[in-house]
């Protein structure tokens, strides 16, 4: 159960790309339910929603189930599904002998044993429900809530997406017949397509907002109640909320680095290129990791070259490189070990090198490190396997390469990371 977290990270990574680019609620959907069950290792999944006077709820998609148990009805809004409506999710361990259960017979029938419900919420407003069904009985732990709640939201999303998106493509559409003898001639026409793009890109950082909104909203609960407003919580409480707090940052964590993954492939960065000097860009982030080092107990040196020429790039994607580089070398390397990052002009070109004497990369990962979700085998620390693929995103983005080498040419231990950033 250990490993479970990463794989439903990836799951989550999985189906919020599919969200940010998909205009097809249907097929969406069926992803959604599909990949939930996998990854929660369950017998099926279904997505049901409010019809529209909110007082039943239908099969909209469905994985896992027999035809004749969808069409067994709709559900009525019991005890259980208001619960569930109100916004707590509600499990059912034991379908057998709960009295709580709908269609019990159909159920077991159909070979469920054991059934947890999760709100669909969007910006407040509950729209149906997404149940996940066992084969084997379960008691459902905090982490798959977790998974389910963040794969409702998305479901919720996807949904009001496709909706406003086909709203938008018919009238857009409709504009572009009528204007598409005049393209090449008319500025108006070009003005409309850049506003449609415009639009649609703007949409994507609103999804992605809303992703974030459940995870900061218990987030914040967690901080008022370790902050002693709700009372006094025993040594036990404390500690399970600390350990379900720091899930959280770590799920931040990973919906930031996929962010910054969507928008470098979609071309954002191209918006943010300006003339950048690296030595300026460097100077704070140095410091930042002198005092880290020290902090950890580590030797760190930089070298710098005084001439390095400005290039083309984006600030915030390249201190984002930076900082990735030089925190896995600071948090691979025990203490009583040394970083280094050089930084110099060779042929038109900026060569960087970040160097340490940490406890390095085996040699049959090193042909995987950049891609995505990958983590050494040698790794215990936690982290989302994402750091290195948005580096070489970030460099690719500028016509750069990087390369990894461990053993270290150089000292014959550790890791060696080399880049080339293009002047011209």
């Amino acid at each position: 159960m250990e490993e479970q977290p990463l794989d439903y990270y990836k799951a989550l990574y999985q189906l919020a790309v599919e969200v940010n680019f998909s205009t097809s609620s249907e097929d969406v959907l069926d992803n959604i339910v599909r990949s939930t069950a996998m990854a929660i290792n369950a017998k099926g999944c279904s997505l049901m929603l409010l019809t529209p006077d909110r007082k039943q709820l239908i099969h909209t998609v469905a994985y896992g189930l027999s035809d004749s148990y969808i069409k067994k009805g709709s559900l009525k809004l019991d005890p259980i599904l208001q619960e569930v409506l109100n916004g707590n999710p509600v499990a059912i361990n034991n379908v057998d002998i709960d009295p709580r259960v709908q269609y019990r017979a159909q159920a077991l029938k159909e070979g469920i044993a054991s059934m947890i419900s999760v709100p669909v919420i969007l910006r407040g407003e509950t729209t149906g429900v997404l149940r996940v069904y066992t084969a084997k009985y379960r008691q459902f732990s905090f982490d798959d809530i977790q998974f389910l709640n963040l794969a409702a939201s998305l479901g919720a999303i996807a949904l009001k997406k496709a909706r406003e998106y086909e709203s938008q493509e018919k009238y857009y559409e409709q504009r572009l017949q009528e204007k598409v003898a005049q393209l090449e001639q008319s500025r108006e026409d070009l003005a409309t397509v850049e506003e449609a793009k415009n639009k649609l890109l703007s949409f994507i950082s609103m999804v992605a907002h809303d992703l974030k909104a459940p995870l900061a909203a218990i987030q914040t609960y967690f901080g008022v109640m370790l902050g002693g407003y709700t009372g006094e919580l025993s040594e036990k409480h404390r500690d399970l909320i600390e350990k379900s707090s720091a899930r959280l940052d770590a799920l931040f964590e990973l919906i930031s680095d996929l962010l910054d993954i969507s928008r470098i492939e979609t071309g954002q960065i191209v918006h943010e290129m300006e003339e950048v000097s690296l030595k300026e860009l460097t100077g704070i982030l140095l410091e930042d990791t002198q005092r880290l080092a020290e902090q950890k107990g580590l030797s760190f040196s930089a070298d710098i070259s005084p001439d390095l020429p400005k290039i083309n790039g984006s600030a915030l994607r390249l201190q984002q490189l930076f900082t990735n580089l030089l925190s896995n070398a600071l948090k691979f390397t025990p203490e009583g070990g040394s970083v280094s990052l050089n930084l110099t002009c060779r042929d038109c070109e900026i060569v960087g090198e970040i160097e340490d004497s940490g406890v390095g990369i085996p040699e049959q990962d090193l042909p995987h490190v950049f891609e995505d979700f990958y983590r050494a085998t040698n790794v215990e620390a936690p982290g989302t396997g994402l750091g290195l693929p948005i580096v070489n995103r970030i460099l690719e983005a500028h016509g750069g390469q990087i390369k990894a080498q461990s053993p270290s040419p150089d000292s014959g231990k550790g890791c060696k990371f080399t880049f080339i950033l293009p002047t011209g």
